[in-house]
């Protein structure tokens, strides 16, 4: 069975100049549940009595450490990009409820099915028909061939190591091109990262 953990970096509003959705594939969530364990052991005086570790709070150097351990495992990265000078090219009429699940969706495409699969991506949606449509809309945009069962799961990073693991990815992403800084995301070979809505 595959794993796929998402989270998201950046604002839809006017706070940020780009969007980013970072995903880790894995067949082995326990490799992820060991970096999280581990860097809180190995850096507990840093780290503080945190309830979970967060790309933006936690020390570069933590998340370089985290991310080379990640790179160690077979789990492959996926992302996309959204520079929002062109937000103007989806039509979504200014409803970020709507623009997120298309978002998503476009990272859904990056993704191939190849077993059955849980899903888990970072809760940001309360009411029960916007998680519905949300997941009927990526559901059907993954590149699932052979047609294994999915499911999808909205939950709290708390709850979900692997979460924390695709925000530091989805962090690390939103640097290279918030802050123009990839020395974070580098760290990653196995990795699919693509700009949307740019053509």
């Amino acid at each position: 069975m595959d794993y796929i953990y998402i989270d998201e970096s950046g604002e839809l509003a006017k706070q940020t100049n780009y969007f980013v959705f970072g995903a880790v594939i894995t067949n082995n969530p326990i490799d992820l549940e060991k970096i999280i364990n581990k860097t809180r052991r190995k850096y507990q005086k840093q780290l503080g009595n945190i309830s979970e570790i967060k790309g933006y709070s936690t020390d570069d150097y933590i998340i370089k450490k985290m991310l080379k351990k990640l790179d160690k495992t077979s789990s492959k990265v996926v992302g996309i990009i959204l520079d929002k000078r062109y937000i103007y090219r989806i039509h979504q009429n200014q409803n970020y409820n709507i623009l997120y699940d298309t978002l998503a969706s476009e990272l859904a495409k990056e993704i191939t099915i190849n077993d059955s699969t849980s899903i888990i991506i970072d809760k940001c949606k309360n009411k029960e028909y916007e998680i519905i449509n949300f997941n009927k809309k990526f559901v059907s945009n993954l590149n699932n061939i052979k047609n294994y069962p999915v499911n999808v799961k909205h939950a709290n990073s708390i709850n979900y190591k692997g979460l924390q693991i695709a925000d530091i990815v989805a962090w690390s992403i939103f640097q290279s091109v918030e802050r123009n800084n990839s020395d974070f995301i580098d760290l990653i070979e196995d990795k699919t990262i693509k700009k949307v809505f740019e053509e």
